[in-house]
């Protein structure tokens, strides 16, 4: 004897299900995340602010220790010395973090965690999660939102390799410019050159069949008005694991120092030949991938 089933009930209770797991916070996101904004994916400093009443104020506690632990970011006390606000609240963002008088003084229950990343120069909301965990499990929402963001940036953090960076020394597509005057290069209208504004010493150029690494470069003027190299200018997206480097150390000369411009502290490594020169900028415990140069 067979049994009946009521498929309509079915779907209610698992429809009622989700609706409670999503509550709870522990229903991970079927839909696809939307990319991150490159002023995240660029930033280099956050500022950690905490509306924290009561038992919400574990928040800034957890957000140093855990972004500490990352190492991504550099962490500063001013916010015209910050790239980027985490801002962790009851209450959900309104937007106006720049143009409000002092801190939101709405009364909150705390009930969520919010984390928003907000842009220091516009306000604007760049991204924000939070989980309805209530104020005992502040402290783990805190770690778990920063989780999350973490697994986004690095999941749009694109890892190049050695064989990628050497790749674009010989790559016909920009091999071509080498010896050539300005004037010959600006007329290569295919490989997208172009001028710099403020930069007379520098073309932008952008070959469609280039490696990808070097899609985007921009090509050195000497002075006697002829190219003399390429370069690609690396963001903090874009991710060179020094160890690469420093397992063909047989074929480089290292150095390093303190820019005197920006007072940032770097490394480098230099071919033999001298043709190659990849630069790192020290980020607190990180070595971040800055730019390579190509001399022809």
């Amino acid at each position: 004897m067979g049994v009946e089933i009521d498929m309509r009930l079915v779907m209610k209770g698992s429809a009622q299900f989700l609706i409670i797991l999503a509550g709870t916070g522990l229903l991970p996101s079927a839909i696809a995340k939307p990319l991150l904004s490159p002023k995240v994916m660029e930033a280099k400093s956050v500022l950690i602010v905490c509306e924290c009443p009561r038992g919400m104020a574990v928040a800034e506690r957890r957000a140093l220790q855990e972004l500490q632990r990352w190492g991504r970011f550099q962490i500063v006390h001013q916010r015209d010395k910050a790239d980027l606000v985490f801002l962790f609240s009851g209450n959900k963002y309104l937007g106006d973090y720049l143009t409000r008088d002092g801190p939101d003084t709405r009364p909150v229950s705390i009930d969520f965690t919010i984390m928003t990343v907000v842009d220091v120069k516009t306000g604007e909301n760049l991204w924000t999660d939070s989980r309805r965990w209530g104020s005992w499990r502040v402290d783990h929402a805190t770690k778990e939102l920063i989780a999350e963001l973490r697994e986004q940036i690095e999941a749009q953090t694109k890892k190049w390799t050695m064989d990628d960076v050497l790749m674009c020394s010989v790559s016909p597509e920009l091999t071509v410019f080498a010896g050539m005057t300005v004037e010959q290069a600006l007329a290569r209208s295919e490989s997208g050159v172009s001028r710099i504004a403020g930069s007379p010493d520098h073309l932008t150029v952008s070959p469609p069949l280039a490696p990808d690494f070097c899609k985007r470069a921009q090509l050195v003027v000497g002075p006697d008005n002829k190219i003399v190299a390429f370069e690609v200018l690396a963001s903090q997206a874009d991710v060179l694991d020094v160890t690469e480097v420093l397992q063909q150390a047989d074929r480089f000369d290292f150095a390093g120092g303190k820019d005197t411009n920006s007072d940032q502290v770097y490394f480098s490594a230099q071919s033999k030949d001298k043709k190659l020169l990849i630069r790192f900028e020290v980020q607190g415990r990180r070595s971040v991938l800055s730019w390579v140069r190509y001399s022809y």
